[in-house]
């Protein structure tokens, strides 16, 4: 009887043992593999824009590319899953093999292998192997996301304190308001303008419209992904993983999206504009819907809001694609421009996203069967659209901004990208009368009071959030040093940034005077 109850103890206690073993190999190769997978389909994100994305958890990821989900749960699930089992049955079958010979079935892997080797492994290394091949994955996972440089962001010095000018403290005032369409076109880099790389110019239908852009739009700490340069370029701040949770509920999803931050849109609204936002991909991915809501968008339209309106049921897996994106925003372009009410419309495009791109009809009709052909058709379709407001004659009341909102990221023309020194992002601003720049080197930041000041606002002193305006006169300019410092500190722990997405009443917005 004892003898039964202590054979039924061991076993239990192996099968404890051997599951806590299978538990630490799917740790230790998950990790690999996400590492490697998110590599392999995103380039190189930072360790806070995972955290970020991370908040939305299941929703965040069936709101995206299909293609994208399945390679997903078969690198990151199943891979995973099924070497894990075959290692702790291999190790099974070695431990049977040395204590009870080769008479048990398991065992048959173990009698092929050397015996001498065998036992060698199991003993000083077959013990610990789950811990030693978790410890491996660990480093990987770190080295891939720089993970020691996101634990010193926890100590550093507060650059965000020391240099953010609270827009509500700042006077804005209308000269001669103009309407403003701001188009963010995925991805789009100035690198896709070199001849040697593409053999020729595959933006130049943008370069040919009637405006002004600047020589070195850099990329900014912070702003690297589709919400985070919206967020940059709209409120001229940084969007980091602190932001993930309501600062007086720790733990808890934010209910609200920067509440007390004011961005583009809330001082549009204050000054009579109606706020319209169009992209093609869901809102709840990213929590892009819910920062356009929050902060004074009055018609919001995603993948779910639009495809009702589609002739065809014809999606790309993130949504509409752009050719049909772009017919709803002229509908929508014309209807705000025959209300007489100060508009502001803001779209973003999808067919250039990664890792390969997303061919339409129009492209397709046109002969388009590779990525720079996407990048091209893209380009040719918002000029057209630009080039429509100016044969409308729009102009003479309304000005255009286009802008990449972030660096390429993996696409199946990166090699070619990263073999660049310096990579800008693109930009355009169109209106009847160029603006007189006041420098070249421009950030993301620096476009919330540019664009004020392009569409006929006075920002007095020339600076918002940690944005200077590229086009004010007799201000201050940014410090020479102000990029290398951003990228060292930026992104370092604030008290201040965390204040921002407090649940609490946001201090009112400033009036913004009219000069008559």
């Amino acid at each position: 009887m004892l003898s039964c109850i202590q054979k039924l103890h061991n076993r239990h206690r192996h099968a404890v043992r051997g599951f806590i073993r299978f538990l630490t190999y799917l740790g230790a190769f998950f990790l690999i593999s996400i590492a490697y997978w998110i590599a392999d389909n995103f380039g190189e994100p930072s360790l806070e824009q995972i955290l970020y994305h991370a908040q939305f958890g299941v929703q965040g990821l069936v709101d995206t590319d299909a293609a994208i989900i399945k390679s997903f749960l078969s690198w990151c699930i199943a891979l995973p899953l099924l070497i894990s089992m075959l290692l702790v049955l291999v190790e099974y079958s070695i431990a049977l093999f040395l204590t009870h010979g080769s008479t048990h079935w398991l065992t048959r892997p173990a009698r092929h292998a050397n015996i001498h080797f065998v036992k060698v492994f199991y003993w000083f290394i077959g013990h610990r192997a789950p811990l030693y091949t978790l410890v491996i994955a660990g480093v990987y996972f770190g080295m891939q996301f720089s993970l020691t440089i996101f634990i010193q962001h926890q100590f550093g010095k507060d650059y965000f304190a020391a240099h953010y000018i609270a827009p509500s403290e700042v006077e804005v005032s209308q000269v001669k308001p103009k309407n403003l369409v701001l188009i963010y076109v995925e991805s789009l880099e100035d690198s896709y303008k070199n001849p040697v790389l593409f053999g020729k110019n595959l933006l130049s239908s943008l370069d040919h419209l009637k405006g002004v852009s600047f020589a070195n739009y850099k990329t900014a700490p912070g702003s690297w992904w589709t919400i985070a340069g919206i967020i940059s370029t709209q409120c001229a701040l940084p969007l980091k993983s602190v932001s993930l949770y309501d600062g007086n509920d720790q733990g808890k999803k934010i209910k609200s999206f920067l509440p007390n931050a004011v961005c583009l849109g809330d001082i549009l609204h204050d000054a009579g504009y109606y706020n319209v936002y169009i992209g093609g991909d869901a809102l709840a991915f990213a929590g892009k819907g819910m920062f356009f809501q929050d902060h004074h968008y009055d018609e919001i339209y995603g993948r779910e809001e639009l495809k009702g309106n589609l002739k065809s049921t014809d999606m790309n897996y993130w949504g509409l694609y752009d050719d049909d994106l772009l017919k709803i925003v002229k509908a929508k372009l014309i209807k705000l421009h025959a209300r007489q009410q100060p508009f502001n419309l803001t779209f973003t495009t999808i067919d250039t996203h990664g890792p390969d791109g997303h061919f339409s009809k129009y492209c397709k009709a046109r002969g388009i069967k590779d990525f720079e052909g996407i990048v091209e058709c893209s380009a040719n379709q918002v000029s057209e659209l630009v080039k429509f407001i100016t044969k409308s004659g729009y102009l003479k009341d309304t000005r255009v901004v286009i802008l990449g909102d972030h660096l390429a990221m993996e696409n199946p023309v990166y090699e070619k990208l990263k073999t660049i020194k310096e990579r800008h992002i693109y930009n355009r601003f169109i209106s009847n009368n160029p603006i007189s720049k006041n420098r070249e080197d421009i950030l993301p930041f620096d476009m919330f009071p540019t664009i004020l000041e392009f569409i006929g606002f006075k920002v007095h002193g020339g600076k918002l959030g940690l944005g200077y305006s590229a086009i004010s006169k007799d201000v201050a300019l940014p410090p020479a040093t102000e990029y290398e410092e951003m990228n060292e500190d930026l992104l370092n722990k604030s008290d201040m940034y965390l204040d921002l997405w407090k649940r609490k009443h946001r201090a009112e917005l400033h009036t913004v005077k009219q000069n008559k």
